[in-house]
């Protein structure tokens, strides 16, 4: 079975070569628990002491599951990890995914192992989440902790800056920090594409649309437009 890893602060050298600040993926037979992942990336059991997976923290002993999502911390001042605070705004029908967290949180489960969910306020088309994220932390972190697929999710802004669009999602791995306000909006979001010149912009998106020969004047995309 295939799990995708990502290693933080110290740990990221053991990800293999090129792959430090991202995910990528290991094989491990079927049943395989954390303990048998730590060994096959060789890292010392003494510096993975904090475990993530699905965005819960579990024991080494955790059985993983194909697909599972799993992130690895070094112990800081004697276990305990830097986390981010992270406003999170969802609007229209992705803040469904807001009131999910919340129940997971109030079911026991969460609670016992994670306490990223710190605080919700929630209206008529809305949700405001204030979200605890281990240091290092990208937008794909953010949206594994929502259970929240990126398809879903049209204009996207980091900080008020313009970071996604309806299928072009270059911020995926945009380095997140304590206090950013990420606002994630729902694909029948409309925002004509006139009304997008001089916006501001992350340094991903801004990229990416240099590279487009349409010059951005669109509303949605699809990897081979």
């Amino acid at each position: 079975m295939r799990v995708r890893v990502r290693l933080y602060a110290s740990l990221r050298r053991f990800a293999p070569e090129g792959q430090s600040g991202s995910h990528f993926e290991v094989d491990l037979s079927e049943g395989a628990q954390l303990q048998d992942l730590v060994e096959a990336l060789k890292i010392p059991s003494e510096e993975t002491r904090v475990a993530f997976v699905n965005g819960i923290t579990r024991d080494m002993d955790w059985v993983l599951s194909p697909g599972d999502e799993v992130g690895f911390f070094p112990p800081i001042g004697g276990g305990a990890i830097a986390k981010i605070i992270v406003d999170t705004w969802l609007y229209g029908e992705l803040a469904e995914y807001a009131r999910q967290r919340e129940a997971v949180s109030r079911q026991g489960d969460e609670a016992a192992h994670n306490t990223s969910l710190l605080a919700l306020s929630a209206g008529p088309g809305y949700a405001n989440l204030r979200v605890a994220l281990p240091e290092g932390s990208t937008l794909r972190d953010l949206l594994s902790w929502l259970k929240m697929p990126g398809s879903e999710r049209g204009i996207t802004f980091i900080n008020g800056e313009l970071s996604a669009m309806p299928g072009l999602q270059p911020d995926l791995d945009h380095p997140l920090k304590n206090g950013d306000r990420v606002a994630f909006f729902h694909l029948r979001a409309m925002w004509p594409f006139q009304y997008r010149t001089g916006v501001p912009m992350v340094r991903e998106l801004s990229s990416a649309m240099v590279q487009r020969n349409d010059a951005g004047l669109r509303h949605a995309y699809s990897e081979e437009a």
